[in-house]
């Protein structure tokens, strides 16, 4: 029977291991290599691997096995690994000590918020643009998939130690606000509703009801091709274009005067703007800008017509840039036919205004993937117009979402499933499964399912990477067994409930061989002492998907725990750890999913 001191180290497990290797490569003579430490797999090859003699091998003309063996002859012993080991075609593998997990343990559970704190980007200062929802549409399944990839990024970026600024960018000009206009007076006539009625109804409904409206004038806009209905929609746009850039030439508005167009324009933008901060307060996400196409449009025109000869060039009357088949650049359209400026010429005037605004290192900006040949575009232009301001952004696209069998989302006559509706639908589902059972003795159970939910459906998002098509599942997501969200949110709420069933934890008494020699409690220990590792990993690739899997990972590893160890019936020292090592993982998977951005719910 051993006792351990808890002896707290600064260094990080993975920089001593490097510096084991390092030193041990000096005393052959071998420098200035760049070591890499990793976590292997499969568990039983460790907590950590290197396959830095298998790099060495062609350097030194030498068998990666040997290397191996020499780094390993040479290595100093250090308190905190086990054993070392050397397996083909040429891996180190780490095991470390049971004084090292306990302490790692001991930290979570006395240091949690100083534990967690990462510094490899302390002084960064990091602005990421996420979610875009357009106004006078719904917001849709894939703006809500943006959300939460964007706040993933964010969350983990923070946990990197960076300043991180979040923005929104939304369209509140363009031929979609004019088909959302166009369609309103044609909706409002077919209803005999005035105005002054659709604006007693609740913000829900009158969102709904502007997204009608936008299916209507897309459809006589874009599917009938009704030429009546494009003349008038495309005055409506120009119109708009007209209340925010000074330069345009004025034309008879008399009509859109007579019908308060404006008015119905402003109160429109505010409905959405309200109902979108709804759904935002929801999954978690503040944002520190809004940033809004009318405020960028005259910038961006003016950027263009500066360079108009040089960067720009003119085509039949509009405005464009041309491609570059080296750089798999194609050529696109910055200024319309009619004067406008289009989107890409907004997105000159959007980079230059952040960089006016905000100071940052790094600009993200997470869209779907289908506009990455949009971006690769814009960016090569912003480079010959503001160099830093291209170099410091960077695109990051994410994939598509779709029910199972759903064909592609379109707004086209309705054909959209909404954030809200998704939220709502999976709420009701999850609901469903709690009233069904008997063990979900709640206070509140529509605001847990509600967050259940949430937690469901980022979880479900996020497990796939970042960049792959994700086909939502109801049945599978919210299930309270498996890779799951909620199945994470509950690891978190036993932990809570066994600790608070214990009533009592020291952590000043570390434990016996006796449990050490658990595999159950060596596993979830080791486990434990990874997550670091994992949450650098996916923090500093953008990989919300690393730290997903080892969440999940450490949920299996906790319930094998709790089905074989008898926490509450051990004794004395043995109970104390067994404590310990339950708390920790609470801390672990609640910093975890809160890096996320899933949230916890205390009792299930």
């Amino acid at each position: 029977m051993r006792s351990y001191a808890i002896i707290y180290t600064t260094m990080a497990i993975t920089d001593k291991i490097e510096n084991l290797i390092k030193d041990s490569l000096k005393k052959q003579g071998v420098k200035g290599i760049d070591i890499v430490v990793e976590i292997p797999n499969d568990e039983t090859h460790g907590e950590y691997s290197s396959n830095i003699a298998m790099i060495l091998a062609s350097k030194l003309k030498k068998n990666p096995m040997e290397i191996a063996q020499e780094i390993v002859g040479a290595m100093e012993k250090d308190i905190d690994i086990e054993r070392v080991e050397v397996v083909k075609p040429g891996f180190i593998n780490f095991f470390l000590s049971n004084r090292y997990l306990l302490t790692e343990a001991s930290k979570i559970v006395d240091r949690k918020e100083q534990y967690f704190k990462l510094n490899s980007r302390k002084g960064s200062k990091v602005l990421i643009e996420y979610t875009d929802a357009n106004l006078f549409k719904e917001m849709h399944i894939g703006h809500l998939y943006s959300n939460v990839v964007g706040e993933s990024f964010a969350r983990l970026q923070e946990a990197l130690g960076a300043d991180v600024k979040r923005s929104c960018y939304q369209g509140d000009v363009g031929l979609h606000v004019a088909k959302t206009l166009w369609g309103l007076e044609k909706k409002l006539q077919e209803d005999q509703l005035p105005f002054e009625k659709l604006e007693t109804l609740d913000l829900e409904h009158r969102v709904e009801y502007l997204g009608q409206a936008y299916s209507l004038g897309e459809e006589h806009y874009t599917e009938l091709k009704d030429a009546i209905a494009i003349e008038e929609i495309d005055n409506i746009n120009y119109y708009i274009f007209y209340l925010v850039i000074d330069s345009l030439e004025k034309r008879d508005f008399q009509k859109y005067e007579e019908i308060n167009l404006l008015e119905k324009y402003k109160k429109g933008r505010q409905w959405c703007i309200d109902f979108f901060e709804k759904i935002y307060e929801k999954v978690g996400t503040e944002f520190d800008y809004h940033f809004f196409e009318s405020e960028v449009c005259e910038q961006g025109l003016k950027i263009v017509l500066e360079n108009l000869g040089t960067i720009f060039e003119e085509d039949e009357g509009a405005i464009l840039y041309r491609g570059n088949e080296e750089k798999n650049l194609h050529t696109r359209v910055f200024v319309n036919k009619y004067g406008l400026p289009v989107y890409e010429a907004k997105e000159l005037a959007l980079a230059l205004k952040k960089s006016e605004l905000i100071d940052f290192d790094e600009s993200i900006v997470v869209t779907a993937d289908e506009q990455s040949g949009y971006f690769k575009v814009v960016l090569d232009a912003l480079s010959k117009i503001d160099e830093s301001s291209a170099k410091k952004t960077r695109h990051i696209p994410h994939g598509k979402v779709k029910l199972p069998g759903s064909k592609k989302m379109s707004s086209r006559k309705g054909n959209i499933l909404s954030a809200e509706w998704l939220i709502e639908e999976t709420k009701m589902r999850v609901l469903g499964i709690m009233e069904e059972n008997n063990e979900f003795d709640i206070e509140n159970l529509e605001e847990t399912a509600e967050k259940i939910a949430i937690g469901a459906i980022k979880y479900a998002f996020l497990k796939v990477g970042v960049g792959r098509d994700i086909v939502f599942d109801f049945d599978s997501s919210i299930t309270f067994d498996g890779d799951t969200g909620p199945y994470l949110m509950y690891v978190f709420s036993r932990c809570k409930s066994i600790l608070v069933e214990a009533n009592s934890l020291s952590t000043k008494t570390l434990c016996l061989d006796l449990c050490l020699d658990n595999v159950y409690v060596k596993r979830l220990l080791s486990h434990i002492s990874k997550y670091k590792g994992a949450l650098l990993d996916s923090a500093s690739n953008y990989f919300p998907s690393v730290l997903c899997q080892y969440l999940f990972e450490l949920g299996k590893h906790f319930n094998s725990f709790y089905q074989n160890v008898r926490v509450l019936d051990a004794e004395n020292e043995e109970r104390q750890i067994l404590l310990l090592l339950v708390n920790a993982t609470m801390n672990v998977m609640e910093d975890g999913l809160n890096n996320l951005g899933i949230p916890i719910v205390e009792r299930m």
